[in-house]
């Protein structure tokens, strides 16, 4: 492990993990502020928006004819529910898999630059 491949690999892995670690915390907290006006560029990460009717309160009275013809009752408000996932396993295999072919070039350039 002290040849510079390894160094550079070791390097370049950090800088990886590092890069990737800084877009997840920025995409996941943009996400926060505003989760349906966003675009998720990550695909580790997961929103699902489902729409609902939100009940009518008993105690409201009953809807004109007119109201209801246009679809303006309070008994026909929708509740958008948003959900937002984080996908762990596609995470670790974005995050494992560049390491391992980081490692992989260092060690087949050793081994080119050791054979001539």
């Amino acid at each position: 492990m002290t040849g510079p491949s390894f160094n550079r690999a070791s390097h370049f892995s950090l800088v990886w993990a590092f890069v990737l670690a800084v877009l997840t915390l920025v995409e996941w907290r943009s996400l926060d502020r505003d989760p349906l006006a966003e675009t998720i560029y990550l695909p580790f990460i997961e929103r699902q928006v489902t729409l609902s009717k939100a009940a009518a309160s008993p105690g409201q009275a009953d809807p004109s004819t007119s109201a209801r013809l246009r679809g303006d009752t309070a008994g026909n408000a929708l509740q958008t529910t948003v959900q937002i996932s984080f996908n762990g396993p596609l995470f670790l295999i974005y995050f494992a898999v560049p390491i391992v072919i980081f490692h992989g070039f260092g060690l087949l350039i050793a081994r080119l630059r050791g054979a001539t």
